[in-house]
């Protein structure tokens, strides 16, 4: 199949499109910055989602795209609502729309756990209504959709927003591992490679219109880890925590999103539904 990866020279992104290709799929990777990463059967459209013109021409003649291109980072989320916005919401519009220009078999994009969370701010607030989209347009116009809600991903070609690879480097240089939350943390970590695995495999029919959870089997406490981390970087000092949760991270579990429920207002009414008709149907005779 003829396959677009928006954002596909990004960290999980370009492991997708590596993926894609090793099952012999013909990829086109759309992202700001050419990939470190391409391949000679990839090709490489460099371009912005938010620029309607330069992204149909990476859509138009696709099967499946798969939409990577996102403000990912909670703390610049975070800092840049109005961007997240753009980026997130408006150019998974974009996207959309163009998907059902030219009758994409299949639109795949990529989600997070923070969705079911009352934490990840403005970037799960962007994650949350671009999926109320892609059902809506599933619904409306019968564009067939899976979403992918990822948890903690970490391996090779993550830079130092990813949290494992923070961690890491900042011991290296420092010779001192240190996490900016609390000791009681805990994470499902999933290896980058599955992840782009998992991201593969749903091209199934099975999982046309679904929801897809993609997060590690086994929990990990962060203390746990930290721990394990030290040993291997041979680094005697114990490990630091701030002892305060990062402001739009959780703590123990992501699961906590509750929509808050209606106060309603008691209106006396001033007048009956018959007089208020009536009144309307004066006021448009009149308009004639």
């Amino acid at each position: 199949m003829k396959i677009t990866v928006l954002g596909g020279s990004g960290f999980l992104g370009s492991h997708v499109a590596d993926k894609l290709s090793q099952k012999g799929h013909k990829v086109t990777i759309f992202d700001k910055k050419k990939s470190k990463w391409l391949k000679k059967t990839q090709k490489m459209i460099v371009g912005d989602i938010q620029n309607f013109n330069t992204l149909k021409n990476a859509i138009k003649g696709s099967d499946v795209v798969y939409n990577f291109a996102a403000i990912a980072d909670i703390g610049e989320a975070l800092k840049n609502p109005t961007q997240s916005v753009k980026t997130n919401i408006l150019g998974n519009v974009n996207v959309l729309e163009l998907c059902k220009r030219y009758k994409v078999k299949r639109v795949v994009f990529a989600s997070t756990i923070y969705v079911h969370s009352n934490q990840g701010s403005f970037y799960r607030v962007s994650k949350q209504a671009s999926e109320l989209y892609i059902e809506e347009f599933s619904r409306t116009f019968n564009l067939n959709y899976t979403i992918l809600r990822f948890g903690s991903i970490y391996g090779p070609r993550a830079d130092k927003r990813n949290g494992l690879s923070r961690i890491i480097s900042t011991a290296l240089k420092t010779g001192s591992v240190k996490y900016t939350g609390t000791a009681k943390a805990i994470r499902q970590f999933v290896y980058v490679q599955d992840a782009a695995k998992a991201s593969v495999d749903i091209l199934k029919k099975q999982f046309i219109n679904k929801n897809i959870l993609i997060t590690g089997k086994k929990t990990s406490k962060i203390k746990d880890l930290l721990h394990k981390i030290s040993k291997l970087l041979d680094i005697s000092k114990r490990p630091k925590f701030n002892n305060e949760t990062q402001r739009g991270h959780y703590d123990i579990s992501p699961y906590s999103y509750k929509p808050k429920s209606d106060k309603k207002y008691s209106i006396k009414p001033s007048i009956t539904l018959n007089e208020g008709l009536l009144e309307l149907i004066h006021i448009l005779k009149n308009k004639k």
